[in-house]
């Protein structure tokens, strides 16, 4: 990394993440994107590989293949467990890593709106393994029809 530019540090590989590592491409600053999945997922498709109309590898883009021939641009792919802002350090299941600026753009989660017991009866639909999930639970369900019709 180069010492004249400033370190920034953005976590979080989602659309505001991957939209800032690109907008700061050529500026005085050298990127570590950090993300706990080495791949970009285009949420607004994820209903499409659920219903079957997609595959996964469809929708989920690598990210180190996003920003190939951006020199300033690294990827590391791990967990931030703590963050120390006094000391500019973020700790991640990779090591410690350091920043003079920070972005946290993990992005949003579900609500279950304080009923923790619901959120194992229900399928989500955030990810890429959820997604997976439903198909896999409506293709159950299908066939559970089909046999009792067939019967």
């Amino acid at each position: 990394m180069n010492r004249e530019h400033h370190h920034v540090l953005i976590i979080g590989a989602g659309f505001a993440g991957i939209t800032l590592a690109k907008a700061l491409h050529r500026k005085p600053f050298d990127v570590l994107l950090v993300d706990k999945n080495n791949y970009h997922t285009f949420q607004p498709l994820l209903y499409q590989v659920a219903t079957g109309g997609l595959e996964a590898d469809s929708i989920a883009y690598p990210v180190r293949r996003i920003f190939r021939g951006y020199s300033n641009v690294h990827f590391q792919m791990a967990e931030v467990t703590r963050l120390d802002l006094e000391g500019r350090t973020a700790q991640t299941t990779a090591g410690v890593l350091s920043y003079e600026y920070l972005v946290i753009a993990t992005g949003s989660t579900n609500n279950f709106f304080n009923f923790e017991p619901i959120k194992d009866e229900l399928l989500t639909l955030k990810s890429v393994p959820d997604a997976l999930d439903i198909r896999s639970y409506l293709m159950q369900n299908l066939e559970k029809a089909i046999a009792a019709y067939d019967s």
